[in-house]
């Protein structure tokens, strides 16, 4: 069992968000103009648009790389959730995984074609899909991306936390535990896939900030497929590679994967860190086999990218670039904090088709 009594909390300065069924709200960051770097971002509650001020049954397209992993259900869970409260119609499409980018190329065309009003995504590649994202502005059809970025000058709405803080907060965590001067130890990172921006800026964001504390070793960032099935042999690897490692980092799968690996082999002696929440990440967190996760509001994140869209078409004023930023859940917090904001309920079953 793992040292459950270490407590060491890191937040963004915005805090953790209320977060109440059907009439929700959430404390975020927004910028204006939106997309400009050079812009403040200032802290304020989002509210979403009341349906009572929806004046058309919308349609509209959610694209993902898969549906395969809990991720993805609390993506669907919020999506289909705020789209049933608003009256929309809604379709949710699953390329296949990471590497199908023609499938979700081809998704994208086939909802403009049909006449799709907005097509919210969580993009397989940060440029792969700028073509078609094009296509759809010069046809009217707004898109807000969640999840990742997208390299685009052509997304009209964003709604997600910058994933570089999803390392960053994993990496200051391990720094409180292991400040300057302290025995070091040894970390090994599982990155994900190598392709989308959010894997990258999270591996970066884990691996500079902790690059400056001479207790913290990064023996190697692992890319791979984003599956347990996947990530499992590459920790096994690893393990007979460096034998003498404390932590394993990284994406969800992997840390659901170093659970299963690390109870086989009797390994009590390594921690276990992940960069966003699953529910068998939560799980293992309550029960101690793991140290933290960290959460990106996923349910939410959807949410909001849905209102946004809706906002656009309704001609409301919106917040078009919204950060909902990330938390680090560990023993502290675990049983206080809301899992609304990130995980669909327990016992939801996931429906893909919102009429």
């Amino acid at each position: 069992m793992f040292q459950r009594a270490l407590a060491v909390t890191a937040l963004l300065s915005i805090g953790l968000p209320a977060y109440a069924g059907d009439d929700w709200s959430m404390q975020i960051r927004a910028r204006n103009p939106a997309f400009d770097p050079g812009a403040e971002w200032i802290n304020k509650e989002y509210k979403p648009l009341p349906a009572s001020e929806v004046t058309k049954k919308w349609d509209i397209c959610v694209l993902f790389p898969h549906t395969k992993d809990p991720y993805y259900i609390a993506m669907t869970y919020g999506s289909v959730t705020e789209a049933e409260d608003k009256g929309l119609s809604m379709s949710v499409y699953a390329a296949g995984g990471y590497t199908e980018l023609p499938t979700q190329i081809s998704q994208m065309e086939d909802c403009i074609t049909r006449g799709a009003d907005a097509i919210m995504i969580v993009a397989i590649s940060a440029t792969g899909l700028n073509r078609t994202i094009s296509v759809g502005a010069k046809k009217g059809v707004p898109l807000a991306i969640t999840g990742g970025e997208v390299d685009s000058d052509d997304v009209a709405a964003r709604a997600l936390g910058n994933w570089f803080d999803s390392g960053r907060i994993a990496g200051e965590y391990l720094n409180k535990l292991h400040p300057v001067g302290s025995e070091p130890v040894k970390v090994l990172w599982m990155a994900g896939p190598e392709g989308p921006n959010w894997s990258v800026d999270s591996a970066e964001g884990f691996v500079k900030t902790v690059e400056g504390n001479n207790a913290i070793e990064v023996v190697k960032v692992i890319w791979g497929e984003p599956g347990k099935a996947s990530q499992i042999p590459l920790i096994e690897d690893a393990l007979l590679t460096y034998p003498d490692i404390k932590y394993i980092g990284g994406i969800a799968p992997a840390i659901e994967g170093g659970v299963q690996v690390l109870k086989e082999k009797g390994r009590q002696d390594i921690q276990l860190i992940a960069s966003y929440m699953t529910p068998e990440t939560e799980a293992a967190l309550r029960e101690g086999t793991v140290l933290g996760v960290v959460t990106d509001y996923t349910a939410a994140q959807a949410r909001i990218a849905i209102d946004q869209l809706v906002r656009i078409l309704e001609g409301k004023e919106v917040d078009a670039d919204v950060d909902t930023g990330f938390a680090m859940i560990d023993a502290s917090n675990v049983d206080t904090y809301d899992r609304s904001l990130s995980l669909a309920p327990v016992g939801w079953d996931p429906y893909f088709r919102v009429d």
